[in-house]
């Protein structure tokens, strides 16, 4: 049954709860420290008074049965010698550390006291029977000299009579004062105890504090709490490694994209290398952030990036987050159809519009004739750019790709050439058609950028594609404002770009075609174009050479 608190306890709970969480701690083992300290001093304090009684009592028994057993007391107690017997007495007195001692007859009348005029009076505390039976005992009490603990013997003559009892005493007073001589230094050490362990509490608590970085456990809680439904809820995978490559966290989207198993404990703490194939990625460089790197996890093509967790300058570990691979490629296939659609179709339509304009001024002016031969040479030099691309380009992706391309140079008032023997039978392997083409639509896109920012330029742009020999080989040249001197083979950086005047540039065509030409061990060159403009040339193996971590080579 649940006892209820009375409104002074729940009041001093409330309040302690209120407190922070390291100052209750301290509250606490100050406490606990307190308790323990005062037991431990009541235990010491204890034991040695029942040792310091056991041991006066001993003492004083002892002392006792030596003096009954002087022949000089025995033959003054036989004689009733009361001035032999103080002669004794004070004798023995000089050298022993008891307080007094008293000689009676064998009916306890005293013979000898230390007060002489206690002399020929009965000895006080005595216990019945117990000098017929020749019995010694030990007694406390207040007597003639003070509250005092004895120790009484009896005295045998030679034929083994009790003739007389001697009563030998220590004062409580001297056994108090010996008892504080022993427990004023222990409460000394236990108070220099209790100041250690109180600062030892302290710096407890303060380590506490900075473990906990000033957090509540509650905010500790919901902070994880918090962790657990973040990580739960993002879509891409997520997985923490310390730095020595053991797993902090992992969600589910990771397990699922990596193929593991459920729960996600059983993986906490197991080294990276043993769940993720290849691991490099998780392990080579951590304190390195990484964004946007084609990598491959388990089997799986993913695009994966990376970053440090550090505490001031502790390294923690990092935390690497990754998508598959498939997923980016579909968005990038849907997004490129689109961007060649809505291209396709501002060309068309500017050019349908100035035709049309044509067409109306031929035919107000009745040139029927004109209008017949211009309709003809339209279409049939639209279908003769169809037909070639279809014969020379077998991947109808690619095929639609260049046909945008060459409307969409047409409107920008530029020239798309297409060079002689070009041709395309066969992609590379470990590249899809969006791939392809994303790394033939990236070179003319910055083609013709580079020839729009070159007035005095050819505006002719040439692009050779070609599958004939074991190198699929791509060659994109212009004659535009060229790459800035210094670039080199940093063009191919993610974020580095030719174009910084503007903000909406981000550097990420070249590297995803780097990337892209890299996983499948081919490589890319870039060299000036004279008189003026780059030439950017691709050599991609048809049969893959490395996996999807091997290194880029760039030539410059």
């Amino acid at each position: 049954m649940e006892v209820p608190l009375l409104p002074q306890q729940a009041k001093g709970f409330a309040f302690f709860r209120r407190l922070a969480f390291p100052l209750r701690i301290f509250l606490l083992l100050l406490l606990i420290s307190t308790v323990l300290v005062a037991a431990l001093g009541q235990y010491l304090s204890a034991s040695f008074e029942d040792y310091l009684t056991r041991h006066v009592r001993d003492m004083a028994m002892n002392q006792a049965k030596i003096i009954a057993s002087n022949d000089s007391v025995v033959e003054g107690v036989k004689n009733r010698d009361s001035a032999r017997l103080a002669a004794i007495a004070h004798k023995l007195a000089d050298g022993s550390d008891f307080d007094y001692v008293v000689i009676g007859d064998r009916h306890s009348i005293r013979l000898y006291h230390p007060n002489p005029a206690k002399i020929g009076y009965p000895m006080q505390w005595t216990k019945p029977g117990a000098m017929e039976k020749g019995e010694s005992y030990f007694i406390t009490g207040k007597g003639s000299i003070g509250m005092a603990m004895r120790a009484k013997t009896p005295v045998f003559d030679e034929h083994g009579q009790v003739i007389g009892v001697v009563s030998l005493g220590y004062l409580v007073s001297k056994i108090d004062s010996w008892r504080l001589d022993f427990l004023l230094p222990m409460a000394g050490v236990f108070v220099l105890i209790l100041i250690i362990l109180l600062l030892l509490s302290w710096l407890f608590a303060a380590h506490i504090r900075r473990q906990m970085m000033g957090m509540e456990p509650r905010q500790i809680a919901r902070v994880v709490r918090q962790q657990e439904a973040l990580f739960g809820s993002v879509f891409e995978g997520l997985i923490a490694v310390d730095p020595e490559g053991h797993i902090t966290a992992i969600n589910r989207n990771a397990r699922r994209m990596l193929g593991l198993a459920s729960p996600g404990r059983q993986w906490l703490g197991q080294p990276i290398c043993d769940v993720v194939q290849p691991c490099s990625f998780f392990t080579d460089k951590i304190a390195e952030k990484r964004q946007d790197v084609i990598c491959t996890f388990n089997g799986l093509s993913v695009i994966a990036n990376r970053g440090a967790i550090r505490s001031g300058n502790e390294m923690l570990g990092a935390i690497i987050s990754f998508r598959s691979k498939d997923e980016i490629s579909t968005l990038n296939a849907q997004l490129t159809q689109i961007k060649q659609y809505v291209e396709s179709l501002r060309a068309l339509r500017h050019e349908h519009l100035n035709w049309m304009s044509t067409l109306s001024g031929l035919l107000q002016m009745k040139e029927y004739d004109r209008v017949l031969e211009m309709v003809k040479g339209e279409s049939q030099a639209q279908q003769e750019l169809i037909d070639s691309l279809r014969a020379s380009f077998d991947d109808r992706q690619v095929a639609g790709l260049l046909f945008g391309k060459v409307q969409r140079a047409r409107e920008l008032g530029l020239s798309l050439k297409i060079v002689e023997g070009s041709q395309l039978q066969q992609l590379p392997a470990g590249l899809d058609s969006t791939e392809f083409a994303a790394i033939v639509g990236n070179l003319l896109d910055n083609a013709f950028e580079a020839s729009l920012r070159n007035p005095q330029g050819d505006n002719i742009i040439e692009l050779y594609l070609s599958d004939e020999g074991p190198e699929v080989i791509i060659e994109v040249g212009d004659h535009g404002c060229g790459v800035p001197v210094g670039l080199g083979d940093a063009i191919f950086d993610q974020g580095v770009s030719t174009k910084r005047d503007e903000a909406s540039e981000h550097g990420i065509g070249l590297y995803l075609i780097s990337s892209y030409v890299g996983r499948c061990g081919g490589v890319i060159t870039l060299e000036d174009n004279a008189p003026c403009g780059a030439l950017f040339s691709v050599f991609i193996p048809k049969v893959k050479l490395t996996d999807a971590t091997a290194s880029h080579d760039f030539d410059s």
